[in-house]
């Protein structure tokens, strides 16, 4: 049952959340990431204590919950099995910052969504999806976490969110839906789904879920996460972590020395490796 629109492929989850992922989510735990071998100790969690934004850490379960997000996204790409482990941890690092940015500011945008509201939307669109799947008998729900139903049920408070504030937002960004757009689009989707009608959303909703999708697809987007990130106080404090965005970020001096730190929390021989190329390069 997917009933929304598909943002593209290329873009990270930032501000869209669709009814398949949420679906998804339920389904697929840790053990379902973009991951490879490491040197680390076994009990090594990504993202415990590795990140604070506006002097609150970050749960290592978002790190998890986006590290899931990513496999489902590029499961059938080629390309990223020839990620190092810095660039896949990299990736859900940003994610993860992105997320937490932009929920802060939905949270604060002055809108709400009440519990009537959520409650419907999980019984309308979620609710049949997850319980669907959870009847279907196949190794693939063998030992995976499921996430809860009040988990969920948090998702699409942001989701709503985001949709009763993207009209504000894409016009202060210059981003507007044309009623011709709107009712080709409109009409299209009605038809794709004319078959469970009872999953169609209503036309005001649809309309903001177009412009959602609009403005994550235009060249609004990044200047808008960045004025997000430039206003917020971010700290990595995972070594290894921020050891990369100082060595990408051709600030090798610092890398060096955060390097210098990973090796020795982690004991693995590519961060001092690391750590001589920058000092090289300084």
């Amino acid at each position: 049952m997917q009933s929304v629109v598909k943002p593209p492929v290329k873009r990270k989850r930032l501000i869209i959340i669709i009814v398949i992922v949420l679906a998804a989510l339920a389904i697929l735990a840790a053990a379902l990431v973009i991951t490879k071998t490491t040197g680390k100790a076994s009990d090594y969690v990504l993202g415990q204590d590795a990140l604070k934004v506006n002097g609150q850490l970050v749960s290592a379960d978002l790190f998890r919950d986006e590290q899931n997000v990513l496999f489902l996204r590029y499961r059938g790409d080629a390309s990223m099995q020839q990620k190092t482990e810095e660039e896949l941890n990299d990736m859900v690092l940003e994610a993860v910052l992105e997320k937490v940015l932009t929920d802060d500011f939905f949270y604060s945008s002055g809108q709400k969504a009440t519990q009537k509201e959520i409650d419907d939307y999980y019984d309308k669109y979620v609710k049949p999806s997850r319980d669907a799947r959870a009847a279907e008998e196949s190794d693939l729900n063998d030992g995976l976490d499921y996430k809860t139903e009040a988990d969920t049920k948090k998702d699409i408070e942001v989701y709503l969110l985001k949709l009763k504030s993207i009209p504000t937002l894409a016009q202060s960004y210059g981003i507007t839906l044309t009623d011709e757009e709107f009712d080709e689009s409109y009409k299209e989707y009605t038809r794709q789904y004319s078959d469970t009608p009872q999953f169609i959303h209503p036309r005001d909703e649809y309309k903001n879920m177009l412009l959602l999708q609009k403005f994550s697809q235009s060249d609004k987007l990044d200047p808008w996460l960045d004025k997000l990130k430039g206003s917020a106080k971010i700290e990595i404090l995972d070594p290894a972590m921020n050891a990369y965005t100082l060595y990408k970020n051709g600030e090798y001096a610092k890398a060096a020395q955060e390097y210098k730190n990973a090796y020795k929390k982690y004991k693995v021989s590519f961060y001092r490796d690391r750590q001589k190329e920058c000092e090289s390069l300084n």
